[in-house]
């Protein structure tokens, strides 16, 4: 019997797997392959996640949190490393990346100073250029200068030079995405020229790829959303990780009132019949629902708002019901399915990804194997 909550989220590793396959095809083998694992997979779940890409063309990990970074090595990964900007470089924090063989982030004159301050044998590491997003990283006007400086210590040894660009949509998407590349370019251009050389650079995200292709990756590239969802022949996304999300009612019964109609949490009407799931939006299903449900393989609607743990499902068409029931708020269910697409357009949501980091981690993940 299970004391827990009976939500499960179901991840599908194939779907990891196809897609971790098909950046390397596209990138081709010498091209070094760093998947972007962040805010724990994007919420799937960082330690499946990265055996999934390392077995399936990966070469190293880039994350977040050091923390996150040190479950992989307690797991057995001995894969490279690279933490993004993040984590202020103190004692601690160098003395994690000397004993585990981490790859921090230099990304402004404090952080470099901090590194070479706490070192106390040689570190690889990884200098961030702002080429455009204006969010953190070297300034590209002082980036050479300060890559070289980086390179000369005798503490640190440059392994990566990235960027990471901002591209919005419209019509100005390429230009400014293309102005960014010949920053990066030129960039390299100026370090080849000073003699520093011997380490990887880094431009190409999930949406550089797909924008550009392998036309971008210099010689490394770090997708991260990008492997979590398969692009079909219309260059739309088909299979997903995000396989199912499921609960079970815990409670059934009609709702009556003859006061007050107007104030109730949603429009009733005479022998309405009304589920309980125990899953709210401190689990993150607010934001991860198409507005309805499957109940013994019929749609129901969802009433009401999401409260803290708990979700009103309409059950007036499913009068066989009962509490134990399985609810499917995305997934299959009885010949019936609801995508993970139509979900994200009911939300509004840009991508499947952006509901999967909204599912909380009291939720119980479940992994269909790769």
């Amino acid at each position: 019997m299970s004391l827990d909550r009976p939500n499960t989220f179901e991840i599908d590793l194939s779907a990891v797997a196809r897609a971790t396959a098909r950046v390397r095809a596209q990138i081709g083998p010498g091209v070094m392959f760093f998947a972007t694992l962040k805010s724990d997979a994007y919420g799937y779940g960082v330690l499946p996640a990265a055996r999934t890409v390392l077995a399936h063309g990966a070469d190293a990990l880039s994350l977040a949190c050091v923390s996150d970074a040190i479950a992989m090595r307690a797991a057995g990964i001995d894969a490279p490393i690279l933490l993004y900007a993040g984590v202020l470089h103190d004692a601690d924090a160098v003395r994690a990346y000397e004993t585990h063989g981490f790859m921090p982030t230099i990304h402004d004159e404090a952080s470099f100073q901090a590194l070479c301050r706490h070192a106390s044998r040689r570190l690889d590491v990884a200098v961030k250029v702002d080429v455009g997003p204006e969010r953190i990283g070297v300034p590209y006007s002082e980036a050479a200068g300060f890559v070289a400086r980086v390179a000369a210590h005798p503490m640190l040894r440059l392994a990566v030079v990235n960027a990471h660009p901002n591209v919005r949509g419209g019509e100005r998407a390429a230009a400014c995405l293309d102005w960014q590349y010949e920053r990066m370019v030129e960039l390299a251009r100026r370090l080849r020229e000073a003699g520093i050389r011997g380490h990887r650079t880094v431009m190409a995200s999930s949406k550089v790829l797909r924008m550009a292709g392998s036309r971008m990756a210099f010689d490394a590239v770090d997708p991260g959303a990008a492997l979590f969802s398969e692009v079909d022949a219309a260059g739309g996304n088909a299979a997903q990780a995000f396989h199912a999300l499921k609960s079970r009612l815990i409670a059934v019964r009609t709702v009556e009132r003859d006061a007050f109609l107007d104030e109730a949490p949603f429009a009733m009407r005479p022998g309405m019949r009304v589920g309980v799931l125990p899953i709210g939006y401190s689990d993150g299903v607010h934001r991860a629902h198409a507005g309805c449900a499957l109940v013994r393989g019929r749609r129901v609607p969802i009433v009401g708002n999401a409260a803290l743990e708990y979700l009103r499902l309409d059950l007036s068409e499913v009068p066989d019901a009962q509490p134990g029931d399985e609810a499917v708020l995305i997934g299959a269910q009885g010949g019936m399915a609801i995508a993970p697409q139509e979900a994200m357009r009911h939300q509004g949501a840009a991508r499947v990804i952006d509901m999967a980091l909204q599912i909380g981690r009291g939720v119980k993940r479940i992994y269909l194997p790769a």
